[in-house]
């Protein structure tokens, strides 16, 4: 913010020093330049401080830097008329009637040049700021997401309860134990990545997802049934990573694992015009579902969307009959 004001001064001080320097040359009085200088640099900083305003309400973090240049040019030739009015309405004041069309049309072109440079400069300049800005947010966003994620996965139950299911394979299964410990390697190294990448193919998220039911099918044997609905298409599709990760732990630990009976859990993914759809369903009631670990994840989850997506993405959940859903729509398109 100390930039913005900094660099607001120094030009509009600047552009004044332009313009007196040019009127002395020109044959123009010191006092009445000084004069119509003195009202010109506050009403410009004010005039693009709230077109700055205007633009931070109106903007929305999924749009374009597109879609910003009709309201700045709107802006831009306002702000050039009104201050090109103060400017011949105090020289009138002050006894200086000798302004002809020519002279207005001059005046008023470089009050319009000052106010769109200003307008291009601060896109370029908060664009930049703002992307880092985002970029940063998300960064902390998905290393959020795989610490909670590796918090659930490291914990001990989980854990003792899967290196245990193993356990009883090696005598009577070997090779499946030997497929159980690569499904839990796998498991532990997709939370512990370090790369920033800000989406991943769904196809790998499935994956990841895949291992970890394996996992979790031993654990509670008959009373887990799980299934996994996708096509070619979804699945080549971009997604945040550990997103799906997220609700389909949560359905399994809040939903499947408070269950007195069997239950199921169901992922599906589709594709509708121009989004892709992942929804997961289990067995059980939302109220289940509103406990301390599942608020963290689902905001967490909330988040990174609306950083990546704005408005376009959504999560829900919802009950449908004796089944809870949370769905998660991204938009296809490509993203800023």
């Amino acid at each position: 913010m100390k930039k913005y004001w900094l660099y607001q001064l120094s030009g509009w001080f600047g552009y004044s020093a332009v313009g007196i320097t040019i009127n002395l040359i020109g044959g123009g009085l010191l006092t009445p330049l000084l004069i119509t200088h003195a009202v010109l640099v506050p009403s410009g900083i004010g005039m693009t401080h709230l077109l700055r305003r205007e633009v931070h309400r109106r903007r929305s973090p999924s749009a374009p830097v597109s879609a910003l240049w009709p309201l700045l040019t709107l802006g831009s030739l306002a702000i050039s008329l009104v201050l090109a009015a103060i400017v011949i309405g105090l020289n009138q004041a002050m006894g200086n009637d000798k302004w002809d069309a020519v002279s207005m049309i001059a005046l008023w072109w470089g009050m319009l040049l000052a106010t769109g440079v200003w307008s291009v400069l601060y896109v370029r300049f908060s664009e930049r700021r703002g992307q880092q800005e985002r970029e940063d947010q998300l960064h902390l966003a998905l290393r959020e997401a795989r610490l909670l994620a590796l918090e659930a996965q490291i914990n001990p139950h989980f854990l003792f309860n899967a290196l245990n299911s193993i356990r009883a394979l090696v005598v009577i299964d070997p090779a499946g134990a030997q497929d159980m410990l690569t499904r839990l390697a796998n498991v532990l190294r997709n939370s512990l990545r370090r790369d920033d990448e800000h989406t991943v193919t769904l196809g790998s998220e499935l994956q990841s997802v895949s291992d970890y039911l394996a996992l979790e099918t031993i654990r509670f044997a008959d009373r887990l049934h799980s299934s996994v609905v996708t096509d070619d298409a979804a699945a080549k599709c971009q997604i945040p990573p550990m997103v799906l990760q997220t609700l389909v732990e949560n359905a399994v630990k809040h939903g499947v694992g408070q269950a007195a009976g069997p239950a199921d859990l169901l992922v599906r993914t589709s594709v509708a015009g121009r989004k892709l759809f992942v929804a997961v369903e289990n067995t059980g009631k939302l109220l289940d579902s509103r406990r301390e670990g599942v608020r963290l994840g689902l905001k967490n989850t909330r988040e990174r969307l609306k950083l990546l997506y704005g408005d376009a993405a959504s999560l829900r959940l919802e009950q449908s009959g004796d089944r809870v859903v949370a769905t998660v729509a991204i938009p296809m398109a490509e993203r800023r």
